[in-house]
């Protein structure tokens, strides 16, 4: 900003003296104003241009691809050109051996460009594990469902929410993994805890990070009001003063569950219910967001008996606009804004304005 005033006047002060003297710099006058205009548009396009970020996007977390006629106007109602898909889970299978399941299927051409993700147990890197191995087997599946729906990447996202007992294994995956596709962005999910304690757990070897501002909370806790998203315990862990040493991009939830609770403990989940389904059976209202189940009944599939204890919890436009602004106060900053997940359930509750006004409070 300071260099552009230093330019502007001077070419300004150049531009007075070839106007003093007219006959003699008529040419100097035009050069000048030429340059002048084209170092102003430079520079106001290089100022607007930092503190932008591009549309938002989403993820697309099913196991088969395919988007609704709505869905695809949601897209493009909000200008997202790119989506981030997950194409597999990585998990210790019952023979103790490390195996991709839930492998997505494409049943209709994406119109937008695709990112792959891949989650992985954390549990894939505590003990011996051959992290070369994998890191080669895990990119040829990538590559052969990419090539097989004729997609194009730039950058794979790895998500693993890492532990002491397992950082090293997991941070040596990621360098080879890295060598596996020299020519792609490595990204990967950092969680909060990760960002307060960064000296402790410690900092992925990749290009880029991937904040991840949901599932804040302790999900067994009966006691929890909402585990997905909240301000209250968002700034337990970031601060005025809190930074991260990788470029990140930041991921919100637009999502609502149900979570069961029989006999005391955490049962099942039923995704994307809302109160409105509940309301449709037998089932009371307790406390603010906490229902009981008076009779036995099926939800979307998810079967709730006489007794269970409901608690209702969603990412409410309110609560997000509030983690936003927090977030805002910091000094972390962020490429890009990701929304968790593309679902016709939950982005019924939103409409692209919001995503814009969210997108605008990122800093």
């Amino acid at each position: 900003m300071f260099k552009f005033l230093f330019i502007s006047v001077k070419k300004v002060n150049e531009y007075r003296t070839a106007l003093k003297y007219p006959s003699n710099n008529i040419n100097k006058v035009r050069k000048t104003s030429i340059l002048l205009l084209l170092v102003i548009v430079g520079h106001l396009l290089t100022s607007c241009g930092s503190n932008e970020h591009p549309p938002v996007a989403f993820y697309y977390w099913k196991q088969t691809f395919r988007l609704t006629k709505s869905q695809k106007e949601f897209l493009s109602t909000c200008g997202s050109t790119r989506m981030y898909v997950k194409f597999f889970d990585i998990v210790i299978n019952d023979n103790n051996e490390v195996a991709p399941i839930s492998k997505i299927e494409f049943n209709q051409t994406p119109s937008t460009e695709i990112i792959p993700c891949v989650f992985i147990q954390n549990a894939v890197f505590i003990g011996d594990r051959d992290v070369d191995a994998l890191a080669k087997k895990m990119t040829e599946l990538i590559q052969r469902i990419a090539q097989k729906n004729s997609l194009t990447f730039h950058e794979i996202q790895i998500d693993c929410d890492w532990t002491a007992g397992s950082r090293d294994n997991y941070f040596e995956f990621l360098k080879r993994l890295q060598k596996q596709v020299p020519k792609l962005t490595i990204c990967c999910t950092v969680r909060l805890h990760q960002v307060k304690y960064q000296t402790k757990t410690g900092i992925p070897p990749v290009k880029k990070g991937l904040l991840m501002c949901y599932n804040m909370d302790d999900i067994d806790d009966f006691t929890t009001e909402n585990s997905i998203v909240s301000e209250k315990v968002l700034k337990e862990y970031v601060n005025k003063h809190s930074q991260y040493p990788l470029t990140l991009d930041l991921a919100l939830p637009v999502y609502q569950w149900g979570l069961v609770f029989r006999l005391g403990k955490l049962s099942l989940i039923a995704n994307d219910i809302n109160e409105i389904d509940l309301k449709k059976h037998d089932i009371q209202r307790v406390e603010r967001n906490i229902f009981r189940v008076n009779k036995n009944c099926f939800i979307k599939g998810t079967y709730l008996c006489k007794g269970d204890l409901i608690r209702f919890e969603q990412s409410s436009p309110e609560e997000l606009m509030k983690v936003s602004e927090a977030l805002s106060k910091t000094k972390l900053s962020f490429q890009q804004v990701i929304f968790y997940h593309l679902s016709q359930d939950n982005i019924n509750q939103y409409d692209a304005k919001f995503f814009s006004k969210i997108n605008a409070l990122i800093p």
